[in-house]
């Protein structure tokens, strides 16, 4: 990528970044918005929350805050009426399971590439119910898509309540085909939770196509934001009986759906109000482009380290976006690696395991080199030899 793009972010030259998917980067200046809202905040802060914001202890619903939510509702095609803003997608999906009640006859359908803490979190929702969470094997290398709905599909049974899904799995870097799932669980009556958190910005969302119960993402990954900026889309179908994680004023004062559950009382909303500063900036650097260069450079170093490694592919490339996994050799104690890459190299990479088999993740965005990826490959093969 170019070197301008680079300088635009706030990354420190001296290391490379190769985990966006973890923790995203901030441009400067969608930065800038973000700490002129503090100061903003900081100066008058009844003025800020009262006058500034507008609808936090009212029924109006007017203001930058609605503006942030109406332009990342145009973003991924959803009503805004139903667009909550949440802190990132953990917090979102306790929200959901505080809210939607099982019995010990139902069951939770989910598989085993979802992230570590959601299936803690609805494992204890399972285990206090008395209700079942089941985890879906999926085998790897991954078959075609069609083959993976059916399988899926294949666990429904007349107990199944709720599907949870990842729409990009977090070790495997997968993209699963979640609208068919979502569309067949609609028709089934089975409410479907779709864990977003790396999709916002890195896939084009539609919301309204997908069409499930609920539907999560960080938007300070791929979409550029501020530390701590998350959204939730609850379908119109789910929004009368969703319950508020956290009762607030929003109980007496009675403002929009959205708001009832942001109000936490005091709370800092200055991540949310740079969305359009972080939507302007992917437009005035053609960020489309950006991403499909970078998921071209992963597509192809994938390979490379495959081969490097002696490892087999894990999926075709209609499986991934700007991230992609790549299996280790079994051997690799993955903390080990991780704490070399960085003592040793300064490159924060993410190595994770799954299912007991270590793997790394590569990910790429418009700050990045290829050269970066070349230093990476040849750091990894060295301590691998060792």
């Amino acid at each position: 990528m170019s070197n301008s793009l680079k300088q635009q972010f706030l990354l420190n030259p001296d290391i490379s970044y190769l985990n966006h998917g973890s923790f995203g980067a901030c441009p400067r200046p969608v930065f800038e918005v973000f700490q002129n809202w503090q100061l903003k905040l900081e100066r008058n802060p009844l003025d800020y929350y009262t006058r500034q914001l507008k609808g936090l202890f009212t029924r109006e619903a007017s203001g930058p805050l609605e503006t942030a939510r109406t332009e990342l509702a145009e973003f991924v095609n959803a009503d805004p009426q139903g667009l909550i803003f949440t802190p990132n997608v953990t917090v979102a999906l306790n929200a959901i399971a505080h809210s939607i009640a099982l019995d010990p006859a139902d069951e939770v359908l989910t598989t085993n590439h979802e992230y570590g803490t959601i299936l803690a979190t609805w494992q204890r929702k399972c285990d206090r119910s008395g209700a079942v969470l089941k985890q879906v094997p999926i085998t790897l290398p991954i078959s075609n898509q069609t083959a993976f709905i059916e399988d899926f599909w294949g666990q429904v049974t007349p107990k199944t309540k709720v599907i949870l899904i990842s729409h990009i799995t977090s070790a495997t870097a997968l993209v699963l085909p979640i609208g068919e799932l979502c569309k067949r669980a609609r028709q089934a009556g089975i409410i479907t939770i779709i864990d977003g958190a790396h999709a916002v910005g890195q896939l084009d969302l539609d919301l309204q196509v997908i069409a499930a119960d609920f539907y999560t993402s960080n938007c300070h990954k791929w979409l550029l934001t501020p530390k701590g900026t998350g959204f939730l889309y609850v379908h119109p179908s789910q929004r009368e009986t969703f319950e508020p994680l956290v009762i607030s004023w929003a109980e007496i004062n009675e403002p929009s759906f959205a708001l009832r559950h942001e109000m936490w009382g005091t709370r800092d909303m200055a991540g949310f109000l740079c969305i359009p500063a972080a939507l302007e900036f992917r437009r005035a650097h053609n960020w489309a482009e950006v991403s499909e260069a970078s998921r071209q450079i992963v597509y192809r170093y994938r390979k490379q380290f495959s081969t490097s490694f002696g490892s087999d592919l894990i999926c075709d490339e209609s499986w991934l976006a700007q991230m992609a996994s790549v299996l280790l050799p079994e051997a690799t104690d993955p903390l080990k690696l991780w704490h070399y890459l960085w003592e040793e190299h300064r490159i924060e990479a993410m190595i994770t395991k799954w299912q007991d088999q270590p793997i790394l993740r590569l990910g790429f965005n418009g700050y990045n080199a290829s050269t970066e990826l070349d230093e990476l490959l040849g750091v990894i093969t060295t301590f691998l030899k060792r």
